[in-house]
C-alpha cells in the first residue's frame, strides 16, 4: 500500500505540473486556450487529491490489510513451515515398520530428542543414551540419524506465505527446536534458505534452551523487543504453543495451512489477494 500510494502521488504531481506548464506555455504563446487550461489545471488541484483519496479507499475495501491486533508472527519450523518426513525416509531405506516405530515413540517423542535439539552434550554422548532405550535398533538408528537430519523440505506454500505476510507489514520470526548438527546440514542443502525473508529468530542449539521451557520464550521476546500481547506464536505442538501462551502471547496450533489461515484470519490477519 505505501509502494501505491507513492505512485499516485508523483502521478498526480506529474499530472498537474503538466497542466500548469501547458497554461503557463500557451499564455507566453498568448494563445487563446491559455485561459482554459489555467482553469482546468485549478480545478484539477482540488479534484486529483480527492480522486486519488477515492482510489485508495477502493484499494482498502478490495485488499485487506494488517490486523489491528498483531504485530509479529512467530513460527515454529518442523511440520509447520518445514517438512520432516523422516519416517517414510526410513521405509524408503528398507528399515522395518517396527523400528521406526521404537525410534519415534521411545526416542524422537520423548525429552531425550530434545538433547540434540538442546546441543548441550556431544552427539556421541546423546546417541549411547538413545541406544540403552532402543538396543535392538542400533543398527537400524545409526543408519537412519544421517538422513533425519537431513529429511527436510519447506512446503509448498512456505515462501509465497512469507512474503505475502511481509506485504502486510507483519514482522515474522522463527523459534525452533533444532540441533546444531541437523541446523548446518538442512543450511548446507538451501533447505532454510527462506528464514531470509524472515526479521530473524532463534534455533534452541544456539542457548541450549528448547521448547516449552519458558526461558526460550522469554528470550526472544526481549531479543527483538516484541509486544506478547501483540504476538501469535504458530506451533504443531499443543505444549508449544501453551507455553508460549503463558508468556503472554497468542497462539494458534498448526494443522495445516488452511486451518492457520481461518484461526489468523479471527484477529485479522489476512493475506490472501
Amino acid at each position: 500500500m505505501k509502494k501505491t500510494k507513492q505512485v499516485l502521488a508523483i502521478v498526480g504531481i506529474v499530472l498537474l505540473a503538466g497542466m500548469y506548464v501547458s497554461a503557463f506555455v500557451l499564455a507566453f504563446q498568448k494563445s487563446p486556450q491559455a485561459q482554459f487550461f489555467f482553469r482546468l489545471a485549478i480545478g484539477a488541484t482540488i479534484l486529483v487529491p480527492v480522486l486519488l483519496y477515492l482510489i485508495l479507499m477502493v484499494a482498502r475495501m478490495v485488499r485487506p490489510q494488517k490486523s489491528a491486533v498483531v504485530d509479529s508472527l512467530v513460527f515454529d519450523l518442523g511440520k509447520v513451515l518445514v517438512d520432516w518426513p523422516w519416517e517414510e525416509c526410513a521405509a524408503e531405506m528398507g528399515i522395518s515398520e517396527e523400528a521406526v516405530a521404537a525410534i519415534r515413540d521411545r526416542v524422537v517423542l520423548t525429552p531425550l530428542w530434545r538433547e540434540f535439539d538442546r546441543s548441550r552434550k556431544e552427539d556421541d554422548e546423546i546417541i549411547r543414551d538413545v541406544l540403552a532405550q532402543i538396543p535392538e535398533y542400533e543398527a537400524e538408528f545409526r543408519k537412519i540419524l544421517p538422513v533425519m537430519h537431513e529429511c527436510c523440505e519447506p512446503f509448498w506454500y512456505t515462501e509465497s506465505w512469507l512474503r505475502a505476510l511481509k506485504r502486510k507489514g507483519y514482522k515474522l520470526y522463527y523459534l525452533s527446536n533444532w540441533g546444531r548438527t541437523g541446523h548446518d546440514a538442512a543450511v548446507a542443502r538451501g533447505a532454510m534458505d527462506f528464514t531470509k525473508l524472515m526479521d530473524g529468530g532463534i534455533w534452541s542449539y544456539e542457548y541450549q534452551e528448547v521448547k516449552p521451557e519458558p526461558q526460550i520464550y522469554q528470550r526472544l521476546i526481549r531479543k527483538y523487543h516484541l509486544n506478547p500481547g501483540r504476538t501469535i506464536f504458530i506451533d504443531d505442538n499443543k505444549e508449544n504453543v501453551d507455553a508460549a501462551k503463558r508468556e503472554g502471547m497468542g497462539g494458534i496450533v498448526f494443522t495445516d495451512i488452511n486451518d492457520a489461515a481461518e484461526k489468523l484470519a479471527a484477529v485479522g490477519v489476512r493475506w490472501q489477494a
